[in-house]
């Protein structure tokens, strides 16, 4: 669900497309889309064993379908990150592959492309593939007559299930807040009428405030949120620790300059 861009592999030309993803660990390989490798982190092992744990005292049916479940929408979370990995390309932008971890997916590249039009239309690309899908399943839905309301992600038909889990794949990742979708683009639109920097760090102030409401309603309602809300402030921080550092490195004096 977020984009990973990895600035130290040297050279371009000299960067392996099915290296593994370095900074996330020990991660398994899964197999291959488009020539874009997806791995799966080890600790979505801890996931299935929740799913299995939850669901053991309901039967084996109910675990089995726990599991399915989470096959799916990890399945759907691939999509969402291939149509990330593939603008990104398009835009001229290394691809090392897809990893999944138990809060999402990442898209991982050797770089982001600079121009803030380009940031733009990678980050878009993962909530319209996702919001594209989620209607299309509805759409489905409704035409073999399945209930599609009210909104379900639980129970019912698959179709609906499903339908509804594109649609808010697609609308949560574009909350405005880095390093989610939303935030990405958020700081492109910034980065129109100001620097990288100066579009990092509003963005950033701005991921703060919803990672610490999610981390609040999260503590009422879904302890899943406070995760999210979690990993969101770790990762705005990040932004703008890396758009710091670009920053300076870009504007030290040469020295021939000194």
């Amino acid at each position: 669900m977020t984009i990973d861009h990895d600035q130290d592999h040297g050279q371009p030309g000299r960067t392996q497309p099915d290296r593994p993803a370095s900074p996330h660990g020990h991660n398994v390989s899964i197999g291959s889309i488009a020539g874009m490798p997806i791995r799966v982190h080890w600790t979505f092992a801890l996931l299935i064993g929740f799913v299995v744990v939850v669901n053991w005292d309901l039967g084996r049916t109910a675990v089995a379908d726990g599991i399915l479940w989470i096959v799916a929408l990890f399945a759907f979370v691939v999509a969402h990150e291939i149509s990330h990995c593939l603008v990104a390309r398009r835009r001229g932008a290394r691809v090392l592959g897809i990893i999944l971890i138990p809060l999402g997916g990442l898209s991982q590249l050797e770089a982001m492309p600079e121009a803030p039009i380009d940031e733009l239309a990678v980050a878009i690309a993962g909530p319209i593939a996702s919001l594209g899908l989620g209607l299309a399943l509805m759409g489905v839905g409704l035409g073999v007559g399945a209930h599609v309301w009210p909104p379900t992600l639980f129970a019912g038909s698959w179709l609906a299930r499903l339908a509804w889990l594109n649609l808010l794949l697609g609308a949560f990742n574009l909350l405005p807040a880095l390093p989610m979708d939303g935030g990405r683009v958020l700081r492109a639109t910034l980065a129109r009428n100001r620097s990288n920097l100066e579009a990092t760090l509003l963005a950033s102030r701005i991921s703060r405030c919803a990672a610490g409401a999610m981390v609040v309603v999260g503590l009422f309602y879904d302890f899943w949120l406070v995760l999210i809300g979690l990993f969101v402030l770790m990762g705005s921080n990040a932004e703008m620790e890396n758009a710091r550092r670009e920053h300076h490195k870009n504007n030290r004096p040469r020295r021939d300059e000194e």
